[in-house]
């Protein structure tokens, strides 16, 4: 039951995620295949817009780095955004 539900969101997507980046946004890729294992779709989705995808990346980083928000405050925060969004991961 779970995977048609995972299906059904996949579904929902509007927009096609590139599975060649453009080569601003190739480090993004890898570092989300170190870190993930795989390279996630918003990740793909953000790559049709390689400065939005940059900034939005180092505007996350900034946040985790700054210490202001405790890590654990942070994942959930994340979280909690992608509930609201439906987002499948």
């Amino acid at each position: 039951m779970r995977e048609s539900k995972i299906d059904f969101m996949s579904e929902k997507q509007r927009i096609e995620g590139l599975e060649k980046p453009p080569f601003l946004v190739k480090p993004l890729y890898m570092g989300s295949r170190k870190m993930l294992g795989k390279v996630v779709k918003p990740l793909k989705v953000l790559a049709r817009t390689p400065l939005i995808a940059w900034f939005g990346n180092l505007f996350s980083l900034s946040i985790e780095k700054s210490g202001k928000v405790e890590g654990r405050i942070h994942v959930l925060v994340q979280l909690r955004a992608a509930q609201i969004i439906e987002c499948p991961f």
